[in-house]
């Protein structure tokens, strides 16, 4: 399946090769960069894509975090990605103010895992 490339962010910087090309992310990674970068915009954001984003930003530093609503908007970005098995998308609280989406995109082998620490920011792993 091809799942796409794209360039390789790190803290949403992209990342060069030590000649200076752009580092490229493709395969089940890529899905997982993509779902992370979609969950790191507020709706509205991209007025070429008026649905792109998420409500998680909301979600950050907030002393009466609603873990439950933290979990479905994490699972409902997953789900909507085509390129994900919808039945191995799962969210659940870890600690704290930590949270855990881990889901495997379509015929993968392994699944990818997105961090989220709430009171910090997010965290790809």
């Amino acid at each position: 399946m091809d799942y796409g490339t794209d360039f390789l962010l790190q803290d949403d910087d992209i990342v060069f090769t030590p000649d200076g090309d752009v580092e490229l992310v493709s395969g089940p990674a890529c899905v997982a960069q993509d779902i992370g970068q979609h969950l790191k915009l507020t709706p509205g954001t991209l007025i070429w894509d008026t649905r792109a984003g998420s409500s998680m930003l909301l979600f950050l530093n907030d002393a009466g975090i609603d873990y439950n609503a933290v979990i479905a908007e994490l699972e409902r970005a997953a789900i909507a990605d085509p390129r994900v098995d919808p039945a191995t998308v799962k969210a659940a609280r870890v600690s704290g103010g930590k949270c855990r989406l881990e889901f495997t995109p379509l015929q993968a082998v392994k699944p990818e895992v997105l961090d989220y620490d709430l009171l910090k920011g997010a965290s790809d792993v």
